[in-house]
C-alpha cells in the first residue's frame, strides 16, 4: 500500500468508529473514540486494518496532545483525564 492508501484507510477506519458510536448513541468524544478504534483493533482480523486503527488512535491522541481544549489536558496512558466532559 502506498502511503496515501494508508491514511485513506486510517480515515475509513475513523469514520466507521463514528458511525458505530453515533449508532450505539454513545457520546462523541476524543476518549470514546479513542476506545472504540481500540476494540475495533482488538477484533480485526486483517493486519492491515488493524495498523489503520492503531494509526487513527494515534492521530485522535495526537490532536488531544496538539490543542489541549475543554476535555482536559491528555498524557499517553491517561484515558480520560480529570476535568475531561463528555459531549453528544
Amino acid at each position: 500500500m502506498t502511503r496515501f492508501d494508508d491514511k485513506r484507510l486510517t480515515d475509513i477506519v475513523l469514520g466507521e468508529a463514528i458511525l458505530a458510536l453515533l449508532s450505539e448513541g454513545d457520546p462523541i468524544t476524543p476518549y470514546s473514540l479513542i476506545e472504540k478504534l481500540q476494540l475495533m483493533a482488538v477484533s480485526e482480523k486483517m493486519a492491515f486494518r488493524k495498523q489503520a486503527c492503531t494509526s487513527a488512535i494515534i492521530e485522535v491522541q495526537s490532536s488531544l496532545m496538539a490543542q489541549p481544549s475543554e476535555y482536559g489536558s491528555f498524557q499517553p496512558g491517561n484515558e480520560y483525564p480529570s476535568g475531561s466532559k463528555m459531549i453528544h
